[in-house]
């Protein structure tokens, strides 16, 4: 293989070739957790986990291939690792969902036809729930975010 010059690699190609590699790297740690057995059960989410064990190995194996190249690309390009902070996570969902859950209140339910009298009566107050613990949530991960800010040290920039 040539010589590289990594010299001549700039900082926007870095970080274009970063972030295409870490949604990567994300999308392996999902696909591992499901060839691990994962199968999770609420109240209204279900997952199902059919895979076969011989399925499971040949992800896992896979896997493990992909992350091989992945380490390589990493260090030969001097490529920086992806921090996703859980709160600034946490924080951005519960915020992008809170749009949803309004839209639960019986006064939008008219996109679907007139609603029997009552579904307003009776959703309003959960939907107002609701909100308000998607809020919560997104309250305390906006407290944990600046705690985490405070704890940075000066020269390394913010995740």
């Amino acid at each position: 293989m040539k010589k590289l010059d990594r010299s001549k690699l700039s900082d926007a190609h870095r970080r274009g070739i970063t972030t295409t590699l870490a949604f990567l790297d994300e999308l392996l740690c999902d696909v591992e957790q499901w060839a691990s057995g994962r199968e999770i059960h609420s109240v209204l989410y279900h997952e199902s986990n059919a895979f076969t064990p011989a399925q499971k190995h040949a992800m896992l194996s896979q896997i493990e291939k992909l992350r091989r190249v992945l380490s390589e690309l990493a260090q030969t390009l001097e490529l920086e690792p992806h921090r996703n902070d859980g709160s600034r996570e946490i924080w951005g969902r519960c915020l992008g969902f809170l749009e949803h859950l309004e839209e639960l209140q019986g006064k939008h339910m008219q996109r679907y036809g007139k609603p029997p009298d009552w579904l307003g009566e009776y959703l309003d107050p959960r939907a107002e729930e609701l909100i308000n613990g998607v809020g919560k949530i997104a309250q305390v991960a906006a407290a944990a975010q600046k705690q985490a800010s405070k704890r940075l040290p000066a020269d390394r920039p913010h995740e």
